[in-house]
């Protein structure tokens, strides 16, 4: 079985509240839960966030809106992922950050393709990056992810869930999709900053200009 992550906090430095801020007049954390519901059921999404009271609204939102949610701690976000999978058992998951209100599922749908390839541990598309910021999908092993020794991690790989498989890929099978053709990884289509938010309102789809193919 495969769930989809979404890793979400109220307390951004930058945009606090963020993920419910209102994107054309939805929270960009629903915006977030469509998308991966066209390709992954509602009742396989969890949202990760922490047990800080500053998360109290994003979870009252969440369970107002039937969407699982588990609190971990708010630093160390690959505990909370490791916990998170222990109460939400799967054999991958898919990681995904709540301020990319325009994710494309096509990734996903890809992504879930080539999970069926033998011995992977991660599949990801920002190794390296050619696809645009806020198009960042990670889909990782539970097996492999299990078994890695949170004690054994710096505080940035604590802090950065999957920046152990980047620094040690000697240790994982890591799959990348890649665009044909083009690079497109200076093009931000992630709500960092409340500039970001107005921008990216007139984006109902992903315009022709950024549409991708994948490299075989």
């Amino acid at each position: 079985m495969v769930l989809a992550f979404v890793q979400a906090r109220m307390s951004s430095n930058r945009f606090p509240g963020k993920v419910l801020a209102p994107f054309n007049g939805v929270p960009i954390l629903t915006c977030v839960i469509e998308r991966l519901s066209e390709v992954i059921s509602s009742d396989r999404i969890v949202v990760l966030t922490s047990t800080n009271q500053s998360d109290d609204p994003l979870v009252s939102y969440m369970e107002n809106a039937g969407i699982c949610v588990y609190r971990g701690p708010l630093k160390n976000v690959f505990e909370r992922f490791q916990l998170c999978l222990r109460k939400y058992p799967c054999s991958w998951f898919f990681r995904i950050c709540a301020d990319s209100p325009l994710l494309d599922n096509a990734i996903l749908q890809t992504m879930l393709i080539k999970s069926g390839e033998s011995g992977v541990d991660l599949i990801t598309n920002v190794f390296p990056r050619t696809f645009p910021k806020g198009q960042s999908i990670e889909m990782i092993k539970a097996d492999t992810f299990e078994s890695i020794d949170p004690n054994n991690l710096t505080w940035i790989q604590q802090e950065h869930v999957t920046k152990v498989y980047y620094e040690r890929p000697e240790n994982y099978k890591i799959v990348n999709l890649e665009l044909l053709g083009k690079s497109l990884e200076t093009i931000n289509l992630s709500v960092d900053t409340i500039e970001d938010l107005y921008r990216l309102q007139d984006f109902s789809t992903l315009s022709e200009d950024i549409a991708w193919k994948f490299a075989e």
